[in-house]
Protein backbone atom coordinates (compact mmCIF):
# COMPACT_ATOMS: atom_id res chain seq x y z
CA UNK A 1 0.00 0.00 0.00
CA UNK A 2 1.39 3.21 -1.11
CA UNK A 3 1.74 6.36 1.45
CA UNK A 4 0.04 9.85 1.11
CA UNK A 5 3.60 11.05 0.16
CA UNK A 6 4.10 8.18 -1.84
CA UNK A 7 0.68 9.17 -3.79
CA UNK A 8 1.29 12.72 -3.95
CA UNK A 9 4.83 12.21 -5.15
CA UNK A 10 3.11 10.15 -8.35
CA UNK A 11 0.29 12.34 -9.02
CA UNK A 12 2.45 15.63 -9.38
CA UNK A 13 5.04 13.51 -11.67
CA UNK A 14 1.89 12.45 -13.72
CA UNK A 15 0.53 15.53 -13.27
CA UNK A 16 4.23 17.33 -14.65
CA UNK A 17 4.38 14.60 -17.52
CA UNK A 18 0.89 15.80 -18.60
CA UNK A 19 1.41 19.31 -18.84
CA UNK A 20 4.84 18.70 -20.27
CA UNK A 21 2.92 16.20 -23.24
CA UNK A 22 0.28 19.32 -23.60
CA UNK A 23 3.50 22.23 -23.96
CA UNK A 24 4.83 19.51 -26.74
CA UNK A 25 1.14 18.86 -28.64
CA UNK A 26 0.81 22.26 -28.50
CA UNK A 27 4.11 23.95 -30.29
CA UNK A 28 4.13 21.09 -32.54
CA UNK A 29 0.33 22.51 -33.57
CA UNK A 30 1.64 26.01 -33.63
CA UNK A 31 4.87 24.86 -35.58
CA UNK A 32 2.81 22.62 -38.01
CA UNK A 33 -0.33 25.00 -38.91
CA UNK A 34 0.74 28.30 -38.20
CA UNK A 35 4.10 28.04 -39.30
CA UNK A 36 4.70 25.13 -42.00
CA UNK A 37 4.41 27.66 -45.12
CA UNK A 38 6.93 30.20 -44.03
CA UNK A 39 9.41 27.39 -42.84
CA UNK A 40 8.37 25.62 -46.32
CA UNK A 41 9.64 29.19 -47.60
CA UNK A 42 12.54 29.76 -45.01
CA UNK A 43 13.90 25.98 -46.61
CA UNK A 44 13.02 26.36 -50.01
CA UNK A 45 15.06 30.05 -49.86
CA UNK A 46 17.98 28.41 -48.10
CA UNK A 47 18.13 25.42 -51.06
CA UNK A 48 18.87 28.26 -53.22
CA UNK A 49 21.14 30.41 -51.57
CA UNK A 50 22.86 27.15 -51.15
CA UNK A 51 22.38 26.10 -55.09
CA UNK A 52 23.35 29.67 -56.38
CA UNK A 53 26.95 30.09 -54.75
CA UNK A 54 28.37 31.07 -57.59
CA UNK A 55 25.54 33.76 -58.55
CA UNK A 56 25.15 36.71 -61.22
CA UNK A 57 24.35 39.99 -60.00
CA UNK A 58 20.39 38.81 -60.62
CA UNK A 59 20.67 35.84 -58.14
CA UNK A 60 22.40 37.92 -55.53
CA UNK A 61 19.43 40.73 -55.86
CA UNK A 62 16.85 38.30 -55.65
CA UNK A 63 18.96 36.75 -52.42
CA UNK A 64 19.19 40.31 -50.37
CA UNK A 65 15.05 40.50 -51.48
CA UNK A 66 14.30 37.26 -50.47
CA UNK A 67 16.05 37.67 -46.60
CA UNK A 68 14.17 41.01 -46.31
CA UNK A 69 11.07 39.13 -46.99
CA UNK A 70 11.55 36.78 -44.70
CA UNK A 71 13.04 38.93 -41.78
CA UNK A 72 9.90 41.05 -42.70
CA UNK A 73 7.34 37.93 -42.39
CA UNK A 74 8.99 36.32 -39.75
CA UNK A 75 9.41 39.24 -37.51
CA UNK A 76 5.71 40.55 -38.29
CA UNK A 77 4.50 36.37 -37.31
CA UNK A 78 6.49 36.90 -33.78
CA UNK A 79 4.58 40.07 -33.48
CA UNK A 80 1.24 39.56 -34.59
CA UNK A 81 1.80 36.22 -31.98
CA UNK A 82 -1.98 34.67 -30.54
CA UNK A 83 -3.62 37.28 -32.66
CA UNK A 84 -2.68 35.76 -36.05
CA UNK A 85 -5.03 32.82 -37.60
CA UNK A 86 -5.20 30.77 -40.27
CA UNK A 87 -7.90 30.71 -42.64
CA UNK A 88 -9.65 32.83 -45.42
CA UNK A 89 -12.38 35.10 -45.30
CA UNK A 90 -12.29 37.47 -42.26
CA UNK A 91 -9.44 37.76 -40.41
CA UNK A 92 -10.24 36.96 -36.76
CA UNK A 93 -8.54 39.99 -34.69
CA UNK A 94 -8.82 39.91 -30.91
CA UNK A 95 -6.80 43.51 -31.12
CA UNK A 96 -4.95 46.08 -33.57
CA UNK A 97 -1.32 45.46 -32.83
CA UNK A 98 0.44 48.41 -33.63
CA UNK A 99 3.96 47.81 -31.68
CA UNK A 100 7.01 46.14 -33.26
CA UNK A 101 7.56 45.98 -37.12
CA UNK A 102 3.73 46.34 -37.45
CA UNK A 103 4.20 49.85 -35.94
CA UNK A 104 6.21 50.70 -39.22
CA UNK A 105 4.51 48.51 -42.08
CA UNK A 106 0.69 47.05 -42.21
CA UNK A 107 0.20 44.27 -43.28
CA UNK A 108 4.18 42.86 -42.85
CA UNK A 109 2.94 39.29 -43.26
CA UNK A 110 1.98 39.78 -46.84
CA UNK A 111 4.87 42.53 -47.33
CA UNK A 112 7.29 40.13 -46.47
CA UNK A 113 5.56 37.09 -47.86
CA UNK A 114 5.24 39.08 -51.38
CA UNK A 115 9.20 40.10 -50.91
CA UNK A 116 10.15 36.31 -50.60
CA UNK A 117 8.44 35.34 -54.12
CA UNK A 118 10.00 38.08 -55.42
CA UNK A 119 13.27 36.88 -54.36
CA UNK A 120 12.40 33.62 -55.38
CA UNK A 121 11.92 34.59 -58.95
CA UNK A 122 15.00 36.04 -59.32
CA UNK A 123 16.48 32.72 -58.30
CA UNK A 124 13.98 30.39 -60.07
CA UNK A 125 12.78 32.09 -63.55
CA UNK A 126 11.11 29.49 -64.24
CA UNK A 127 7.49 30.19 -66.28
CA UNK A 128 5.72 28.13 -63.98
CA UNK A 129 7.13 29.41 -60.88
CA UNK A 130 7.02 33.35 -62.00
CA UNK A 131 2.98 32.32 -62.82
CA UNK A 132 2.29 30.47 -59.61
CA UNK A 133 4.38 33.46 -57.44
CA UNK A 134 2.75 36.53 -59.43
CA UNK A 135 -0.98 34.77 -58.62
CA UNK A 136 0.10 34.36 -55.19
CA UNK A 137 1.43 37.84 -55.14
CA UNK A 138 -1.92 38.93 -56.50
CA UNK A 139 -3.62 37.29 -53.51
CA UNK A 140 -1.75 38.04 -50.85
CA UNK A 141 -2.64 42.33 -52.57
CA UNK A 142 -6.27 41.43 -52.62
CA UNK A 143 -5.91 39.90 -48.69
CA UNK A 144 -4.72 43.19 -47.53
CA UNK A 145 -7.33 45.32 -49.20
CA UNK A 146 -10.01 43.27 -47.76
CA UNK A 147 -7.98 42.89 -44.20
CA UNK A 148 -8.24 47.15 -44.53
CA UNK A 149 -11.74 47.25 -44.80
CA UNK A 150 -12.36 44.56 -42.05
CA UNK A 151 -10.30 46.36 -40.10
CA UNK A 152 -11.74 49.71 -40.44
CA UNK A 153 -14.95 48.51 -39.85
CA UNK A 154 -13.88 47.23 -36.78
CA UNK A 155 -11.45 49.61 -35.19
CA UNK A 156 -13.13 52.69 -37.19
CA UNK A 157 -11.08 55.67 -36.22
CA UNK A 158 -7.98 54.30 -34.60
CA UNK A 159 -7.38 51.60 -37.35
CA UNK A 160 -7.35 54.88 -39.67
CA UNK A 161 -5.13 56.86 -37.55
CA UNK A 162 -2.69 53.62 -37.27
CA UNK A 163 -2.51 53.26 -41.17
CA UNK A 164 -1.57 57.25 -41.22
CA UNK A 165 1.32 56.78 -39.20
CA UNK A 166 2.72 53.69 -41.24
CA UNK A 167 5.18 53.39 -43.93
CA UNK A 168 2.95 51.44 -46.31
Amino acid sequence: MKTFTETVNFESRRLRQNMMQEKIEYSIKVLHLKHSFLLLMTVISIYFYVTTLESSFLEIVGIVINIIGLFIWWFAKITLAENWGVGFGKPKVNQLVTHGIYSKISHPMYWGANLTFVGLIFLYPKIWFIVVSLLLIIYFFKRMGLEDKYLTEKFGKEYQDYKGKTWI
